[in-house]
């Protein structure tokens, strides 16, 4: 089993790192969590054309981790794929991808006007819950959920394949439950947020930067306690991803590895782990 990641970044704009996503692979078979800032020049980086674009499995609600959910859905139609594309998501997906279809409406019937006998785009949603949500090309996978209120549900998943397994986070808190789902992965793929380094502006909705630091903590995991969750999960490697733009890689994978005897991989935008 492959895993790539595609954009290892956070909402703060970063030159190095794109939005949040990873490919997971295994043969032919392909599984796409979440769809961040450029993932369609990611996914074409990493040798899959848009005709290919795989289905999309979305952790969560925040812009993050679906901004480009509207790119991929309209362009792998635009170069001539008609088959249904595959979402899987938390409750209140289809509702979204509703919205989505309304907004790119006019594009769409624009387009069509250029076009012989073509169909608008399909999409087929399936809203997921906890437990195994499919098994694909002998892939099973998993959704657990996770600690990231106020956003509810909110998921992790894991996939099983090929003798190997690999956990994504996504966004969370420290989470027992994750704990109990990655119990022997061979590598999780775990949020690692040092809010230590965000910025602060008057009316940005936190009064201090204190404040802003503590509120933005309460729903994400610092480095010390990934390295806590890895070795509790007994996780045979661990790759921190969901960066911040100022956080320096020695200081995330030493402060995870203080508490992790693991590998620490400190992700990268199209590294292979």
């Amino acid at each position: 089993m492959r895993a790539l990641l595609l954009g290892t970044g956070s909402p703060p704009p970063n030159p190095e790192r794109r939005g949040p996503a990873t490919l997971i692979e295994l043969g032919p078979e392909r599984f796409l969590v979440d769809a961040g800032s450029g993932v369609g020049h990611q996914l074409v980086r990493a040798g899959v054309r848009a005709y290919d674009w795989p289905r999309l499995l979305i952790t969560h609600h925040h812009s993050d981790h679906t901004i480009d959910l509207g790119h991929l859905l309209i362009t792998r139609w635009i170069v001539g794929q008609n088959a249904p594309w595959e979402i899987w998501g938390p409750a209140g997906t289809r509702k979204q991808v509703e919205r989505l279809l309304d907004y790119l409406a006019w594009d769409i019937d624009v387009r069509r006007a250029h076009m012989h006998d073509r169909r608008p785009p399909e999409v087929c949603v399936t809203e997921i819950e906890e437990g195994k949500i499919m098994e694909a090309g002998g892939v099973r996978v998993s959704a657990f959920l996770v600690e990231h209120d106020p956003v509810r549900p909110a998921f992790g998943f894991r996939f099983d394949g090929g003798g190997r397994s690999v956990v994504i986070s996504g966004d969370t808190r420290p989470s027992e439950n994750l704990v109990r789902r990655s119990q022997g992965a061979d590598c999780l793929i775990h949020e690692c947020c040092d809010m230590s380094r965000t910025g602060w502006v008057p009316g940005c909705g936190w009064p201090t930067l204190e404040e802003k630091i503590r509120d933005l903590q309460s729903y994400h995991t610092p480095p010390g306690e990934v390295g806590r969750i890895a070795a509790e999960a007994r996780a045979r490697k661990l790759v921190l991803s969901h960066l911040m733009p100022a956080s320096t890689a020695e200081e995330l994978s030493g402060a995870a590895s203080a508490r992790y005897a693991g590998p620490v991989i400190v992700g990268a935008d199209l590294m292979e782990v």
